[in-house]
């Protein structure tokens, strides 16, 4: 799925592009949304509750309207003392509620569901990472494009983050959504998501329908090493080029076929910044530095041949660019790129394109 705003800027990109740059810009928008179908850069964020909320805490049986910290009985005379709830053991594949218990590195903690028309929910939970990502679905609203915007507060304090929760279910964490603050590792915190209104395909709707239920999950970031991965397939497809290899200025870079572990670099002129995307096959860590500045750095799951990507566009005049360190960089000098990778077990490769504005021509 790809993100509303993202969707909204493409289509208006589309309508008035400069003459001589429709078809560019319509490739890009085809080959962006082709990678971010695999990556997932439009996740739906809601808490949920209020009256008649179910709330679940991982590893325990749905409880209404109870907390969510793990804590322990009160011991009395002759009787032993009862520890935290145990943990399970990682399943790929487990389910709270409709949510995946692990999603693209996250892991659910805390889940709950209400109907729309409570309109809000909070849920209790001790902080075991301060990365935390929020997941929500809305099935049942009362049409087809119909979503609920949304606010999220941290015990009672917004923290800027404004989602929108919509009919299909997706747990790809936002990489532009805010951080959430104010967490420390050990305290128990309560999230409260309140809907604050309603949208029907871009339109915003004068109510808040009452149809639909809410569903809601906190989720916190896991290390690589202790997320559970799924199966490795019999045999693995090599990772081939999207559509971006064929863009002036792209240069391809595969691993190293005996270690795909072993670093891997190569040099190309720089203009105006670059483009990336990485095209792993198997679960890793990787990253892509431009002359030692890293600018791409992202964890892989899966063998589904999903890939990461991003863009930077270096403003001059002194307008700012989205890697300062890299501003100075002249146009016209050759830069190097470097890509690094940890745990990996099969090929990999990576798309970088740097072109000068208006270039046709491959560098």
């Amino acid at each position: 799925m790809i993100d509303l705003k993202e969707l909204m800027e493409e289509r208006s990109a589309q309508g008035t592009p400069a003459r001589g740059r429709l078809a560019e810009i319509q490739h890009r928008i085809r080959v962006r949304r082709r990678r971010r179908a695999v990556v997932g850069a439009a996740t739906a964020v809601a808490a949920l509750a209020g009256a008649g909320a179910f709330v679940t805490v991982l590893g325990d049986q749905p409880t209404r309207s109870a907390p969510f910290a793990a804590g322990s009985a009160t011991p009395s005379a002759g009787q032993p003392t009862a520890g935290p709830p145990a943990v399970p053991s990682p399943v790929a594949g487990r389910k709270v509620g409709p949510f995946a218990e692990y999603a693209r590195g996250y892991r659910v903690v805390a889940a709950g569901r209400a109907p729309v028309s409570a309109k809000k929910v909070q849920l209790t939970w001790t902080v075991a990472s301060t990365d935390v990502r929020f997941f929500s679905y809305c099935p049942g609203l009362s049409g087809k494009h119909v979503s609920l915007d949304a606010e999220i507060a941290i015990n009672g304090e917004p923290t800027g983050v404004f989602m929108n929760c919509i009919s299909e279910l997706h747990q790809d964490p936002i990489r532009s959504e805010a951080p959430v603050s104010g967490l420390s590792i050990g305290d128990t915190v309560t999230v409260t998501y309140t809907v604050t209104g309603a949208q029907d395909n871009g339109r915003r709707l004068g109510t808040i329908p009452t149809r639909g239920t809410l569903h809601f999950a906190v989720a916190e970031k896991v290390p690589f090493t202790a997320y559970p991965l799924p199966s490795r397939p019999a045999a693995l497809k090599p990772p081939k080029p999207d559509g971006m290899a064929d863009e002036p200025g792209t240069r391809v870079l595969h691993s190293d076929p005996a270690d795909p572990n072993r670093p891997v670099s190569f040099t190309m002129p720089w203009y105006q910044g670059y483009e990336i995307t990485l095209i792993p096959q198997t679960p890793g860590i990787y990253r892509v530095s431009i002359n030692g500045v890293s600018v791409l750095a992202g964890e892989v799951h899966d063998y589904a041949g999903g890939g990461l990507n991003d863009t930077c566009q270096v403003a001059r005049d002194d307008k700012g660019t989205c890697v300062p360190a890299l501003q100075s960089v002249k146009d016209g000098a050759d830069v190097r790129v470097e890509v690094t990778a940890q745990h990996a077990t099969g090929p990999w490769l990576v798309e970088v394109r740097s072109k000068r504005e208006g270039s046709s021509a491959h560098d």
